[in-house]
């Protein structure tokens, strides 16, 4: 099932992401580089956990309220120790002896742990890059960590980052991750200002249960948002290694990576009830995203064709991309139908018409058609914005 199903529909819902919790006195199960442990206080009230408005961020990673609540894990299964049932990148890395390349799956050790997991060796610096930055923490021995790109669907919120965990969890892990968007919403929420890492943090727990919910960084910080899921098995034992960990954190600016949708007002058009997003984006193509929302917009079938177009921002201006291509071209005569209320994925490579893109911002064009007969039609204009670094 996709991650990102909940698509964000106008300006208008980014109001939940203010924090619209009852804010209360907290205490945190964080401590600082000095190893202290302070408790939680009680925050009454219903559980209803992160509010996640923007398509980049939102959706199921099969959890539903609290990230530290209940729910499957967020690629769907579990890992167990001593029976090698394990996810995503961890069962690769099993299955190659314990180590998996680069970001995307390196783990803080190599060789075969219990189950075939790999075995935990001393300190590592995890890091994850992205559009917005690289994220870093630094693992002590016995820690276990998996990079997560740019849209990944192991991801419970956020564009991109790491999930780390003591490695004799059974299940469970921290997220660190960039979300611009990031809001809470719901009663039951308690929060505490502290430091951390050398940033101001915001330190959220709902409902008064033994670890925090979520750390949302400030300052040089800002965007990065730290996340509890499923920890309860193991936090009382690892809550100030946690915190520790999380004091390490840097996050790069300067250091970016890859590309990363941005969302405009204009991506989205009511008249038709449609969408217009972008996943996967590198400089020779992307996946397009269309989120038909409402049903009863359109007045006929919503299709599109194989034609688009490629703008980059400039001195203001917005002016198409040169093509490479020698002589004429042109696009198949082709009507792909779009279903209603349904998100629909297509490959796009622009590689074969504008080569690859060099770093700057860009916005697709695509033309939509609200198609009730022949020569009975009208036609929509939508961009989908990008920025690739």
């Amino acid at each position: 099932m996709m991650k990102k199903q909940i698509m964000i529909m106008g300006l208008a819902m980014t109001a939940l992401l203010c924090g619209c919790g009852r804010t209360g006195s907290a205490g945190t199960g964080l401590a600082g580089g000095s190893g202290e442990e302070t408790g939680i206080s009680n925050g009454s009230g219903e559980d209803t956990g992160i509010s996640n408005e923007t398509e980049v961020n939102s959706g199921d990673a099969g959890t539903e309220g609290s990230p530290g609540g209940n729910g499957t894990s967020a690629d769907g299964g579990e890992r167990v120790s001593g029976n090698g049932k394990v996810s995503g990148k961890e069962r690769e890395a099993a299955e190659n002896g314990g180590e998996t390349g680069g970001a995307d799956g390196e783990t803080a050790g190599s060789g075969g742990g219990a189950g075939g997991r790999p075995e935990a060796s001393a300190d590592v610096r995890a890091a994850q890059g992205g559009p917005c930055g690289e994220i870093s923490v630094i693992l002590p021995e016995g820690w276990k960590y998996e990079g997560l790109p740019m849209d990944s669907e192991e991801l419970i919120s956020g564009d991109y980052g790491i999930h780390f965990y003591p490695e004799g969890a059974a299940e469970g892990f921290i997220e660190i991750a960039y979300n611009d968007f990031f809001g809470v919403c719901g009663t039951g929420l308690a929060q505490e200002e502290a430091e951390m890492a050398g940033s101001p943090v915001s330190i959220g727990t709902y409902d008064g249960h033994a670890y925090w919910d979520f750390v949302r960084f400030g300052e040089q910080n800002e965007g990065v948002v730290a996340l509890t899921y499923r920890v309860e098995d193991w936090w009382d034992d690892y809550k100030n290694v946690v915190s520790g960990i999380l004091d390490t954190l840097s996050f790069e600016r300067d250091i970016k990576e890859g590309g990363r949708y941005v969302f405009r007002e204009e991506s989205e058009n009511r008249e038709i009830g449609l969408y217009f997003s972008l996943k996967n984006i590198s400089s020779t193509g992307a996946t397009l995203v269309y989120n038909q929302f409402d049903a009863e917009a359109p007045t006929g079938r919503l299709q599109d064709g194989d034609d688009f177009a490629i703008e980059r921002y400039g001195d203001g201006n917005w002016e198409e991309v040169p093509v490479t291509v020698k002589g004429d071209y042109g696009f198949h005569d082709i009507a792909y139908v779009i279903p209603n209320e349904e998100i629909t994925e297509r490959e796009l490579s622009w590689e074969w018409l504008y080569g690859q893109l060099a770093p700057g911002e860009y916005r697709i064009e695509k033309i939509f058609l609200d198609f009730r007969e022949t020569a009975d039609y009208d036609e929509h204009v939508i961009y989908a914005y990008f920025n690739l670094e």
